[in-house]
């Protein structure tokens, strides 16, 4: 199960430089390299900046939210990160809502909202409804029980890593990472 809140944005088709180009944060190079817990204590939020942990992996860019801020799941943001190749992100509100965002060459496709369903948008979020539905993100959650230990944001996580055929080890996640602060 995943924790109790995160957020995972998955960039495609450029390198982790143009990646942190596209979020202006490339004067803080070099990158002071963080685990998990390590940058959780060095950027608090929301009292300080957001933060991000950067991973590369084939020909993707994993950015982890640090302390689960979200900012890098806002439709605009990953509308940017996508131009000219893809990117898909996921968020998880502590005791809160799972977001999905999709985008692919600067075109937001879908932002999906487990708690407003009815609000989702895009200029196609059939990609995304199909992979959510094929892992159960659209049930009813609070009659159904099948599959207890599947909540929305494990769905969410589960159909990216399906559709995207992504996947990345704990060794990764949990090992110190590139971390940059996100502050404009």
């Amino acid at each position: 199960m995943p924790p109790d809140a995160f957020g995972i944005t998955c960039v495609h088709g450029h390198s982790v430089g143009k990646v942190l180009d596209r979020l202006q944060v490339t004067a803080q190079a070099p990158y002071p390299l963080y685990t998990q817990h390590e940058a959780a204590q060095e950027y608090v939020w929301p009292a300080g900046a957001p933060a991000a942990r950067v991973y590369s992996c084939d020909d993707w860019t994993f950015l982890f939210d640090v302390s689960a801020h979200g900012k890098l799941c806002e439709p605009t943001v990953v509308a940017r990160l996508s131009a000219g190749g893809e990117a898909v992100s996921v968020w998880k509100a502590l005791d809160g809502t799972t977001r999905v965002c999709h985008a692919q060459d600067g075109s937001l496709l879908a932002d999906i909202d487990a708690w407003a369903l009815h609000l989702t948008s895009g200029a196609d979020p059939s990609r995304m409804n199909r992979a959510l539905s094929e892992t159960g993100f659209f049930r009813d959650w609070d009659t159904d029980e099948e599959d207890d230990w599947l909540v929305p944001s494990a769905a969410a996580l589960l159909a990216v890593e399906r559709e995207f055929e992504i996947s990345i080890s704990p060794e990764a996640v949990n090992g110190a990472l590139p971390t940059v602060s996100l502050q404009s």
